[in-house]
């Protein structure tokens, strides 16, 4: 396998040409020696800024995907999120004859797919990335941080741990079940800034190396705050990413303390936030994401193209609308500000998008609105399709912190961090539940509360929880006819993983068909 190097070039060119306290000799006109790498990286440890390109290349991969728009259905991870949210039994896409469709009908996992090899690519560009950045911006000593004065070079650092660690954790969660199902499974090639292990590398070693990586990556940003605002990886995004992968590993204590230190960067949404689009990193709850400009913008290659009802996308004007699951829909309360993120608002609706396909069907109730391209929610005093990309909200880590206290035998604490943010969604709420009942109600909150944000499929293969359509009456009923409604189960059926790329088992000798996923 060929990991390409896609970041700008010339960076290190421009940091010879710029940076002077370097060793003597270091910019002789006529050197007679080589540079050692060990010089390179003191020049760059001693100036990060000349980093800076690199980490922000990390973030445009993660955005917009190492194809760059190979289909407009390919857009990084927005796209990655949306692919894998319609696995699951959350959304229905009733009108299933477009983008996505093949995602949503479980059937977009082979090899000689363009869903795999766009998914493999882009997160192994983001994972080049963060091996440059690691490899020059490490300590020589062997430390897991730079020192505390250094605080650009802590945050560019922490940041590529961090992305590499993510880009990791998506990658194994895609090509196999989850760590508690068999740690010793075939997992994916890993590389990093010291070594290149072509092989399906074992699911537990995957995994040694995502928990390195991640508590550098907290280690190096803690103390920063958001160094680089919500675009950049900050503390609490970073606390985040790690709760979310100690909850895979079963060590809730500490999946509960992370959650909670990433609760520590925002604040709980009101309810003109929790209605206003989902558009901007603006809204409260927000600790990571990508701010997106008409020069980054897919236009229709883009998440709000297929998400927005109202818009001129996809998913809004074109046709191919996707709605929330009846079932999931009527396990919502009535006074739920949540509620009002469905169900077809005719004063939203400002350039006349036709529902009369969902009107037929008795559906309007089921249109989404909970995200609405930033365009119609500034009427038209933004650029269209340059909404916001939102990673990661503080309200999916009180989920994580209430799922990680009841699993970790504290119901009381449990109980505590879903009334603390159950209030702010549904008025005097206030659960009592115990036992299994209260782990139900966990779920189903943050079922309702993550809808549409990448988090169900990962959610479901964890806990190994049964996907079942056949209770919504308005799944797709094309869909329905290629494949049965019936329920499978989430952390066991081949069809929740990618079959490895055809071009990286061509290209790769230590991967053959033979060691493919079913």
């Amino acid at each position: 396998m060929r990991i390409k190097n896609y970041i700008y070039k010339g960076v290190i060119a421009a940091a010879f040409l710029t940076v002077t306290s370097c060793a003597e000799g270091y910019l002789d006109t006529a050197p007679a020696g080589v540079i050692e790498e060990t010089e390179v990286n003191a020049v760059m440890q001693a100036d990060p800024e000349q980093m800076q390109s690199y980490i922000t290349g990390a973030q445009m991969n993660l955005y917009c995907g190492g194809d760059y728009w190979m289909s407009h259905d390919d857009f990084g991870i927005p796209a990655i999120k949306l692919a894998t949210d319609l696995w699951g039994e959350d959304i229905a896409y009733y009108n299933d004859q477009h983008f996505f469709c093949y995602d949503y009908e479980l059937d977009n996992r082979l090899g000689n797919y363009r869903r795999t090899s766009s998914t493999w690519n882009q997160l192994y560009f983001v994972i080049a990335n963060c091996n440059d950045i690691i490899g020059k911006m490490k300590p020589a000593n062997g430390d897991a941080t730079l020192p505390a004065d250094n605080k650009l070079g802590r945050a560019i650092l922490g940041e590529a741990y961090g992305m590499r660690a993510y880009a990791y954790f998506w990658l194994i969660n895609l090509w196999q079940h989850p760590y508690a199902a068999n740690q010793d499974a075939p997992g994916i090639p890993v590389k990093t800034e010291d070594e290149y292990r072509q092989e399906r590398v074992p699911v537990k070693e995957v995994y040694e190396l995502i928990l390195s990586d991640i508590d550098k990556a907290y280690k190096n940003l803690e103390g920063l705050g958001f160094h680089n605002g919500k675009v950049g990886l900050s503390e609490y995004a970073a606390a985040a990413i790690y709760a979310n992968i100690l909850m895979f590993t079963g060590d809730y204590a500490n999946a509960a303390t992370y959650a909670n230190k990433a609760i520590a960067g925002g604040e709980l949404n009101s309810e003109e936030d929790m209605l206003g689009g989902f558009n901007t990193l603006d809204m409260p709850e927000v600790i990571w994401g990508y701010n997106v400009t008409n020069e980054t913008t897919g236009y229709y290659a883009s998440l709000f193209s297929h998400i927005d009802s109202y818009m001129v996308g996809y998913g809004g004007q074109v046709g191919f609308r996707k709605l929330v699951a009846s079932d999931l829909y009527n396990k919502i309360a009535d006074n739920d500000v949540r509620k009002n993120w469905f169900g077809l608002r005719e004063d939203f609706n400002l350039i006349g998008v036709d529902f009369s396909l969902e009107a037929s069907a008795g559906f309007e109730k089921y249109i989404q609105n909970k995200f609405r391209d930033i365009y119609l929610t500034t009427m038209g005093n933004a650029d269209p399709f340059t909404s916001a990309i939102i990673y990661t909200r503080i309200a999916e880590m009180y989920f994580v912190a209430a799922e990680a206290h009841y699993l970790n035998q504290d119901e009381d604490q449990a109980r505590a961090a879903l009334n603390e943010i159950m209030a702010t969604r549904v008025p005097d709420y206030n659960c009592t539940l115990t036992g299994e009942e209260l782990y139900n109600e966990i779920c189903l909150q943050k079922r309702i509360e993550m809808w549409m944000e990448g988090c169900r499929i990962l959610d479901a293969k964890r806990r190994g929880e049964v996907i079942d359509r056949s209770q919504s009456e308005n799944h797709s009923e094309y869909t329905m006819t290629m494949y049965t409604p019936e329920p499978y189960k989430a952390d066991e059926d081949y069809r929740m993983l990618f079959r490895i790329p055809q071009k990286e088992i061509e290209n790769n000798p230590m991967i053959a068909e033979a060691d493919d996923n079913k």
